[in-house]
């Protein structure tokens, strides 16, 4: 779907909802602009959830790209440990983003 497409999908959802024909899964009127909003978004396409489903090998290969410090390697590594470095990193780029906006 180009992004045309995806603004007029947007586009039109929004005129179901400001006439009072939106519905939400569950049959009842959609009354929230927000609601009406996120229906929009995805059906478009367009979530506006980052996704935070990285693996820890992910992780570590956009560090390398990025050029920082490699992590020395360890036999065995707990869940917990990885999954705290991408929960730290997520934290920092929604950190960054809310700075730029």
């Amino acid at each position: 779907m180009t992004s045309k497409e995806k603004q007029a999908k947007i586009r039109l959802v929004m005129k179901e909802f400001k006439s009072g024909k939106l519905k939400s899964s569950s049959g009842g009127k959609v009354t929230s602009a927000r609601q009406a909003l996120a229906i929009a978004l995805s059906e478009a396409g367009m979530s506006r959830k980052p996704k935070e489903d990285m693996s820890d090998d992910y992780y570590m290969a956009f560090m390398k790209e990025l050029g920082g410090k490699e992590e020395p390697e360890e036999e065995e590594m707990d869940e917990s440990a990885g999954e705290k470095r991408c929960k730290g990193y997520l934290a920092a780029v929604k950190k960054s983003k809310r700075k730029k906006a």
